[in-house]
């Protein structure tokens, strides 16, 4: 009551200034699992099985990122949803329930971020375009990927 700042509580929200604090290379994955555009949907399956997070970065031999494949695109392959909207829409999804290869149903230019970026700048990205993952990139080269159950984990460390 002397004018001091008190530190929040323990149940008390985070301020923005610590996870600005945070850099994105301090709490990604920096092995991410990938695959490449020329996987089938088939192998897609194998590894999406074999892991937690179902979320692959897609990249050429040279690790430059190409697009990213996720649950919700291997959900478009085997139930194509109900047409709607747009005959660009309508073409894009039948595309993807006819897919046999990854490079066919990834998102092109998917929302990346860079190693340096805080991760109160990765969060504003996941929230403005609704993601639970972002590749982290060095120029076009994939370094790594952080989702939000990283920044949680820094999240519980904080408090």
């Amino acid at each position: 009551m002397n004018g001091e700042k008190k530190e929040p509580t323990p149940s008390g929200p985070i301020p923005t200034r610590r996870l600005s604090e945070k850099r994105v290379k301090e709490i990604m994955n920096r092995r991410p699992r990938t695959v490449r555009p020329e996987t089938s949907i088939d192998g897609l399956l194998e590894r999406m099985m074999g892991q937690i997070e179902a979320c692959f970065p897609v990249v050429n031999k040279d690790q430059k990122l190409l697009g990213i494949v996720t649950e919700s695109d291997v959900l478009q392959v085997l139930h194509p949803p109900i047409p709607q909207a747009t005959v660009g829409s309508v073409f894009r999804q039948a595309m993807k329930s006819a897919a046999s290869t990854v490079g066919e149903i990834m998102t092109k230019r998917p929302v990346a971020v860079t190693p340096e970026m805080t991760v109160a700048e990765a969060l504003n990205l996941m929230v403005a375009h609704k993601l639970r993952r972002l590749p982290v990139v060095e120029g076009e080269k994939l370094v790594g990927l952080v989702s939000l159950r990283d920044i949680i984990e820094l999240y519980r460390v904080l408090r």
